[in-house]
């Protein structure tokens, strides 16, 4: 079997076999809520609870894409909770669920799969959205830091994050598990994304990669060099799917959350993790990080 297709096979199998679960809050000060807003159905809000907690500090906005882009989050509810538990507004693209939603059919080869079921668009609705609520009367009137805006995903999703970058209004963009496939192949023949656009990038760029058994590894290596924008690529041993499930996001949920309080928030204990010969990640048996521009 294509080794593609089988860890796409396996990743959505993962949607169908996890067992409801009390709602993750995540493991940060301000353990987060998950529901859906009737005026962004097409998606699910992850926040702190307690607005109130946060005195007088604004959430910057957290975009999200799914592994396959597949419409549904739920399998990254706990990764996405830590991050939200932390003073960020995440919107990830799916309706809420509070269960997992049906596989799609992925049957055959990429060139003879359906539509994705969802796209970079969706993104673009998302930024907008978190930018209006600031803005309107409701419980996140004020609350939301419009300066300070990630566009983030897994797998296709990263790619959806990296066009999404584009957008003038993007700050930072996080590119997991993921990486550009060559041109001419079947499934990048779905996007409108080529390596030709990576020397583009305006905005600081990590990439967080799960070690050579991650079939992105070799994808995330060929656009390394032409990246020229502040940047930095980190991997860990942990194969495609990462550690999302895992309580908190699991270990490989330091490092993206690392990034995000570092440009969205100007954390400077978060930065030291990324900057200098002596970083945080640069002398770690867990990480390895290379970096430019910093």
């Amino acid at each position: 079997m294509n080794k593609l297709l089988l860890v796409f096979i396996l990743l959505l199998c993962n949607l169908s076999v996890l067992a409801q679960a009390p709602e993750p809050t995540g493991s940060g000060p301000y353990p987060a809520a998950i529901y859906s807003d009737t005026s962004l159905p097409t998606h699910t809000i992850y926040r702190p609870a307690d607005l109130d907690a946060l005195n007088e500090a604004q959430l910057p906005i957290v975009v999200w894409g799914n592994g396959a882009c597949v419409n549904t989050n739920f399998t990254y509810r706990e990764f996405l909770a830590e991050i939200a538990s932390y003073g960020f507004l995440v919107v990830a693209i799916g309706p809420y669920r509070d269960a997992p939603a049906p596989p799609p059919d992925r049957s055959g080869t990429p060139e003879q799969w359906p539509p994705f079921e969802t796209n970079t668009g969706l993104m673009i609705d998302a930024i907008n959205w978190g930018l209006s609520v600031s803005d309107r009367e409701g419980v996140l009137f004020g609350k939301v830091d419009t300066d300070n805006i990630a566009v983030m995903g897994h797998s296709c999703g990263g790619l959806q994050a990296l066009e999404a970058s584009y957008d003038r209004r993007v700050s930072t963009v996080l590119v997991l598990n993921s990486g550009l496939f060559d041109d001419g192949d079947p499934y990048m023949q779905r996007s409108s994304l080529d390596r030709s656009m990576l020397p583009g990038l305006e905005v600081p760029t990590g990439y967080f990669i799960g070690g050579e058994t991650d079939i992105a590894y070799a994808n995330a290596e060929k656009d390394w060099p032409l990246i020229e924008v502040p940047a930095v690529n980190l991997n860990m041993d942990v194969g495609h799917g990462a550690t999302y499930q895992m309580p908190g996001g699991g270990p490989f949920a330091e490092a993206p959350l690392a990034w995000l309080k570092w440009q969205l928030k100007a954390d400077a204990e978060a930065a030291a993790m990324f900057l200098g010969e002596n970083c945080g990640f640069c002398n770690r048996d867990d990480w390895s990080i290379k970096k430019k521009h910093l």
